[in-house]
């Protein structure tokens, strides 16, 4: 087991890598007890904040120790349910941190699909939104990685590094991720790749509920726009 400080000051170089600095809003969704928001907290000085965003009591109560012994006053701790609103306004996040939290937001279920659209809609136009896919096999990476595109997000680079995980310091995974910059043209390609797809007659169930799925975003994603 590594000390915190050493965790923390780990989790520092990891957040500089993935892109973090002076002067940019975090929010670390599903915080835990807060190793990488203790991190981003001093990387982005004292003028800017990091959300750390839980449900777990305990845990935030570990976080806003550390938040009271270290005198950090750009922390705001919110114990919330993230599965269906994060409590943000509109594109106001440079940094998303989604770490360790697929354990729970499994891909291909429908809390992780609300999770990555309202990430989407508080997240600015260049925003990088982080992942650490803990827990994920191959098959189920792939899936994450799909529905992050399909959530109108563009992978923009892999590898593997040393992260901080349950108390450890750890071989992972780092995903970072952009919006999508011309993410209608891509849904509109989308649904005509579908329809060409259709055949002559009984077209199934699952491929008409695809294709709603991706009318509904493509309203949405021109909606966000206007």
């Amino acid at each position: 087991m590594c000390s915190k400080k050493q965790m923390v000051r780990h989790a520092e170089e990891v957040l500089r890598e993935v892109g973090l600095k002076e002067s940019q809003t975090v929010l670390d969704c599903c915080c835990g007890s807060g190793i990488y928001t203790t991190a981003a907290a001093q990387l982005v000085g004292e003028k800017e904040l990091v959300y750390a965003i839980d449900t777990n009591t305990e845990k935030l109560k570990d976080l806003r120790r550390t938040v009271e012994s270290k005198k950090l006053k750009n922390i705001k701790i919110m114990e919330e349910n993230v599965e269906s609103k994060i409590p943000l306004p509109n594109s106001s996040i440079d940094i998303v941190l989604l770490y360790d939290i697929f354990w729970y937001f499994r891909p291909k279920e429908n809390k992780l699909a609300g999770l990555l659209q309202e990430v989407y809609r508080v997240a600015t136009a260049t925003a990088t939104i982080s992942v650490y896919p803990a827990h994920l096999d191959l098959h189920e990476l792939k899936n994450l990685k799909n529905e992050m595109e399909n959530e109108g997000f563009s992978l923009e680079s892999e590898y593997s590094k040393q992260l901080v995980h349950e108390g450890k310091i750890e071989k992972g995974r780092l995903l970072n991720f952009k919006k999508t910059k011309n993410q209608i043209k891509k849904l509109e390609q989308q649904i005509d790749d579908l329809k060409a797809r259709f055949p002559a007659h009984s077209v199934s169930p699952s491929m008409i509920e695809e294709l709603e799925d991706l009318e509904v975003k493509l309203a949405d994603a021109k909606m966000k726009r206007t």
